[in-house]
């Protein structure tokens, strides 16, 4: 089934731009000769010009280990692979996020899944491609069949359906998966008519078809039939899906799928030695296509068709295989059918054990009473299982309405710390605002008054306005700062580097013959850390303080600013090739300003200086 899929996605892949066409053509000869897959890399490794090439190879090294069969190394060269993808190859991004979301779904990852398929469908809303969205919704109402959601799952079928339905050139493989997805969520919904309708849909567009590329409309047809129990009619369907996946690659999922249900219709028959072979065929194709969606199937009809046979100790082991992979991963309340076989299987050892209390008692007198003594026993053992069941339930049921509770508890008190974070945030910035912006404002003020009582000539009165001038704007740019932070609960990266890059900008205003750089290293956009609003105006104050007294004193030809991290921990670097802080110069403000606001935000300020040779001043 694997490879089914991956030569149709590869045709969708053909669309990227031209420059990448020949690479992406010489590696897409691995799909069909996937012995040579290895040489294939190893020569395309040596044409990589561009990082769009890069992310060419890094995409078909993911997809090699899947062609093998390595999902998990596949699945971590497919996470490793997403940053490397530019805006000229949308469609690896595309089927990266088709795949991820297939692995995580057939290991019975739903939340996963959902996730990778939730973002595909927003990137491929991003660049605004119909066919993708569709194919992304389609992933997302078969995740949900899985999880037995089937009225979500037809829901969202049902949008990719109308989403290409209204496109001019609806593909017709993108509407016969859209079509399949609705119908399995009615058929295992016990809506079978609908079911049945939505399948047959998809044989309408046969003729626009490859059949290899369709091998599950049979299975599908075969298996609402079944449901009807109309067994001869759905064997002849689930035998035409059975040829078509034995000759696409020997389809495992497929092929797991058409032998489980050709023993259901056998057993159902009475056919015991049939239902057993196809049974015994499921279970290798089961375990070769690693599903545990199948694995599920596999386990319950095993579990039926032992029962049906009357073997019911063996038929209460499968059933708790069964219940066990559905409880882990499909949330099934197990316990009341657990509970009826046990019922079955004790009532029928006590009326094995009545039969011989009867034949060693035939010839007694007592036969009579020693029999109603054995039915009031059995009355008994039943009340008593009934009881016991009744308070297993009940149990349960507390103990879930007790883990809401306790989940609405940590939630509310979520809120509560960071509403309290949030608060001291703003308490803080206030507080800035109070000892910064409130001391600047006083000494504009008395400088102002001062004026008025100083008898200074013209020009000097003019200097000390200009100064006032220039005094008042920084601090008008310090309360925007200011404001800009208590406006956001959070500043990530992205708001940070924009305040930098418009200083950056003020600066080569300012001085034009000085260079000014700033760096970010890739590793920290990948973490998308954000620090809250006290962080955020604290690390630009410090930059900024940083860079004026680097423009004021250093008399530096180059200036510039890094910014990596270390775990979730955000480091800054200003550096410049001025003449340096002497040895014997304490801090002055300026240094001693950026040192408090280093202290205040958790973190140390470093200052490395040697004359003529330029200052490094580190936030860490």
């Amino acid at each position: 089934m694997k490879r089914c899929f991956y030569s149709v996605f590869f045709l969708l892949i053909l669309s990227v731009q031209a420059f990448s066409q020949d690479l992406i053509q010489e590696l897409g000869r691995m799909y069909s000769n996937l012995d040579s897959g290895e040489f294939y890399l190893t020569e395309a490794k040596q044409k990589l010009y561009s990082p769009t090439d890069s992310g060419v190879y890094r995409f078909y090294v993911a997809e090699y280990q899947n062609l093998k069969d390595h999902t998990q190394e596949s699945r971590r060269l497919f996470l490793e692979a997403l940053p490397y993808y530019t805006d000229e190859i949308p469609s690896l991004r595309s089927v990266t996020y088709i795949r991820l979301t297939r692995m995580d779904q057939s290991s019975g990852l739903f939340d996963q899944a959902l996730n990778f398929a939730q973002q595909g469908l927003d990137f491929a809303r991003s660049i605004s491609d119909t066919a993708k969205m569709a194919f992304h919704l389609t992933d997302i109402s078969v995740i949900h069949h899985d999880m037995e959601n089937f009225e979500l799952g037809v829901e969202y079928g049902k949008k990719a359906l109308e989403l290409l339905n209204a496109s001019q050139n609806p593909d017709p493989y993108y509407q016969s998966i859209a079509l399949n997805a609705i119908g399995i969520n009615f058929d295992d919904w016990s809506k079978l008519d609908s079911a049945l309708k939505y399948h047959f849909q998809v044989l309408d567009l046969m003729s626009e078809l490859d059949s290899t590329r369709v091998f599950f409309v049979w299975n599908n047809i075969g298996n609402t039939l079944l449901k009807q129990k109309k067994y001869p009619e759905a064997e002849k369907w689930l035998q035409i899906a059975k040829r078509i996946n034995q000759k696409n690659r020997q389809n495992s999922y497929g092929l797991a799928a058409n032998y489980t249900n050709l023993a259901t219709i056998a057993y159902n028959q009475n056919q015991w030695e049939k239902a057993r072979l196809m049974l015994d065929s499921a279970q290798y194709f089961v375990e070769k296509s690693e599903s545990t969606e199948k694995k599920r199937d596999y386990l319950y009809e095993e579990y039926r068709f032992r029962k049906a046979k009357g073997e019911l100790s063996s038929a209460m082991d499968y059933l708790e295989q069964y219940a066990a992979l559905k409880d882990t991963i499909f949330k099934a309340e197990r316990i009341k059918t657990i509970g009826e076989l046990e019922a079955i299987y004790e009532v029928e050892q006590k009326e094995r054990q009545l039969a011989e209390s009867r034949a060693r008692l035939a010839e007694n007198e007592l036969v009579v009473e020693s029999r109603n003594n054995q039915l009031l026993l059995l009355l008994l053992f039943l009340l008593i299982s009934l009881g016991l069941g009744f308070f297993i339930y009940y149990r349960q049921k507390n103990k879930t309405r007790h883990l809401e509770q306790e989940a609405k508890l940590q939630t509310i008190f979520a809120e509560q710390q960071t509403q309290r974070k949030l608060q001291e945030q703003r308490s803080r910035i206030s507080s800035d605002l109070h000892d910064n912006i409130g001391a600047q404002l006083t000494f504009i003020v008395s400088t102002l008054k001062n004026l008025k009582y100083t008898d200074l000539s013209k020009e000097k009165i003019a200097e000390k306005l200009d100064q006032i001038s220039e005094f008042t704007v920084e601090t008008v740019n310090e309360l925007r700062d200011t404001i800009w932070a208590m406006n956001k609960e959070t500043i990530n990266l992205e708001d940070l580097q924009m305040r930098i890059y418009g200083l950056i900008e003020k600066a080569n205003s300012a001085c034009p013959a000085t260079k000014f750089a700033l760096e970010v290293d890739p590793k920290v956009e990948l973490q998308e850390l954000s620090l809250n609003s006290m962080e955020g105006i604290n690390y630009f104050r410090i930059i900024q303080e940083a860079v004026n007294n680097a423009i004021k004193h250093s008399a530096a030809k180059e200036i510039k600013i890094l910014i990596t991290c270390e775990g979730q921990k955000l480091l800054v670097q200003i550096k410049d090739d001025g003449r340096g802080i002497s040895e014997q110069k304490s801090l002055g403000n300026g240094l001693g300003n950026m040192k408090i606001r280093a202290e205040r935000i958790g973190r140390n300020l470093q200052i490395l200086s040697t004359p003529d040779r330029g200052t490094e001043i580190s936030i860490i």
